[in-house]
């Protein structure tokens, strides 16, 4: 379909913007939302996202087509370089000149952030044209999330969930994330702050979701969160948050061969600040442990 030059490319590319732009609204307002405890608002603005996106998605398909993933990679080193190297460096400038310091301390930041995009699409360019297979995994290519609804026999005369039966769905749950990135057996090293921030209650759902923070040559440190919603909320609850952060702890998994030996593992690939953050305090607690 060749419209090059035509009003209606125009109208696609404006559109693709406008689409781009509401979605990540809409995701924003979701998250105020969800701190606010309007839990239906803030499913409705996602859901309304996710739709913006697609359209997004569509019009980006009528603009550009489908693209080689090699040159889809070529193209975003470019790109990364372009604004690591260029425009967040001059606007960070522009914004210190006009006394915006903390405007300017944030464009540097991203400034850093774009470079680090730039090496990891690099690599993965290289490993490509060479042919030889990549060597680490994400974050996002191991997380987990699983849920389970707690039942009586789960929970003491009260009714309140045992944290033992947490502490199992707990490390799980890790062990799942660990052994999605190793790709073999994992065995529980040891568990660290473990902290039970709210109850339990029989006939809540728990939902647990688990993520690799950290990666060694064979140990890898799994965060792993624990959240209780009450399902069963009568009419005079509805639009107040019903889903609690009840426990948080530190798992350190091991990878185990065939043989019960321990076992090497992929590097952990960051993409994001956050990432990051959490992998820097994972390596300290790590060198902590082998001091």
């Amino acid at each position: 379909m060749e419209f090059k030059g035509s009003k209606t490319e125009e109208i696609l590319r404006k559109s693709l913007n406008a689409e781009v732009l509401q979605s990540f609204e809409y995701q924003y307002f979701a998250g105020v939302a969800r701190q606010k405890g309007l839990q239906q608002v803030a499913e409705i603005f996602e859901a309304t996202a996710a739709n913006e996106l697609e359209h997004a998605r569509h019009e980006y398909e009528f603009l550009e087509g489908t693209q080689d993933s090699m040159e889809s990679l070529r193209q975003s080193v470019n790109r990364e370089h372009d604004q690591a190297d260029k425009y967040y460096l001059l606007a960070a400038e522009t914004a210190r000149q006009e006394g915006f310091t903390e405007i300017a301390d944030f464009f540097q930041r991203i400034a850093g952030v774009e470079a680090k995009h730039e090496r990891n699409f690099r690599e993965l360019l290289s490993e490509m044209e060479n042919e030889s297979a990549f060597n680490g995994r994400t974050v996002g290519h191991s997380a987990v999330e699983m849920s389970q609804l707690m039942l009586p026999g789960q929970a003491n005369p009260a009714g309140f969930v045992h944290g033992g039966e947490l502490m199992k769905l707990m490390d799980n749950a890790a062990a799942v994330a660990a052994a999605r990135h190793a790709h073999c057996n994992v065995v529980t090293g040891l568990v660290e702050d473990i902290t039970f921030k709210v109850p339990v209650r029989v006939g809540s759902l728990v939902i647990v979701k688990a993520k690799l923070v950290f990666a060694s040559r064979s140990s890898m440190d799994v965060r792993v969160d624990v959240e209780t919603e009450h399902i069963n909320l009568g009419q005079k609850e509805v639009g107040h948050e019903h889903r609690l952060p009840a426990l948080t702890a530190n798992f350190v998994m091991v990878a185990v061969g065939p043989e019960g030996k321990v076992s090497s593992i992929p590097e952990l690939i960051l993409l994001t600040e956050e990432e990051e953050r959490l992998f820097t305090l994972a390596e300290e607690r790590y060198k902590a442990r082998k001091k």
